[in-house]
């Protein structure tokens, strides 16, 4: 299928790439019904489900060596459409300051698009800065999370130690810096501000965890740049979770992290979807 483009609310146009599973009826992204949306009725709904992919901090739609790829394939062959998209100011989506805010709404954005498409069972797979954008965006459609190193508490990040003597200064002056994006497209900055440092260091799990519309899957240890203490945090705050929710520690590396954290999503989301 074609590269997809999405709007969202503030203008911003994303950029994704959707896939079906083998045997799944023809889809044309272009062909909605316009009117049953603009009445409120019901749209006839797709008979396969979907997995909607979100990646981490500063990466793009393919994960970090590709892993959302892999990830997104292994979905397909148990049945699932996928959609994988590039946050705002990231990968090949429109420019954007990168902040917590402005992924959920892209996550809301691409929800609200696959389900005036038929697509309405929906679970959302993702990883670190986007699982946390997960949580807090809880898209009406969607059914179940499996979050992989979700930031869910306070980070004690020493910036002095990410960003140099300049960028820390643009940021003082102007609330705005930028690092060299070296992901695999054509982007070549990123633009950080003030907010995304908060973003990254100042939540809390009674915000992030409780009064989840759904159960979830947290998953540790498999994300090669996990921020420090998630594991931590998201064990203490466990009790918050929806009943069914289970948190589960990968022990596994490299490619044996990969097959477990396929095989564990992949039946998670087949048994909620179902």
């Amino acid at each position: 299928m074609p590269n997809l483009r999405i709007d969202t609310a503030r203008g911003i146009n994303l950029a994704a790439t959707m896939h079906l599973p083998d045997g799944a009826a023809p889809f044309d992204p272009d062909a909605f019904d316009e009117e049953a949306i603009n009445s409120g009725r019901p749209v006839p709904p797709r008979e396969e489900g979907v997995v909607i992919l979100a990646h981490d901090f500063l990466t793009d739609r393919h994960g970090l060596d590709h892993r959302l790829d892999a990830l997104a394939e292994q979905y397909r062959r148990a049945g699932l459409a996928t959609l994988q998209f590039d946050f705002s100011g990231l990968g090949e989506s429109d420019d954007d300051v990168i902040t917590l805010a402005g992924e959920i709404e892209d996550l809301q954005a691409v929800s609200a698009w696959l389900a005036n498409r038929g697509y309405v069972r929906q679970a959302i797979h993702a990883n670190g800065f986007g699982a946390t954008a997960a949580l807090l965006a809880r898209p009406a459609q969607v059914r179940t999370a499996v979050v992989a190193g979700a930031v869910v508490g306070p980070q004690s990040i020493l910036w002095e130690n990410v960003f140099s003597p300049e960028q820390l200064d643009e940021l003082d002056r102007h609330g705005l810096t930028r690092l060299p994006d070296d992901n695999p497209n054509s982007r070549e900055w990123d633009v950080l501000s003030k907010e995304t440092l908060a973003d990254v260091s100042l939540q809390t799990p009674e915000k992030t965890m409780a009064d989840l519309p759904w159960p979830i899957l947290m998953l540790h240890g498999a994300l090669t740049e996990e921020f420090p203490d998630t594991a931590e945090a998201a064990t203490e705050a466990f009790p918050l979770l929806p009943e069914g929710s289970r948190l589960y520690q990968v022990q596994a590396d490299g490619e044996d992290a990969a097959r477990e954290v396929a095989r564990l999503s992949t039946e998670w989301v087949i048994r909620r979807l179902s």
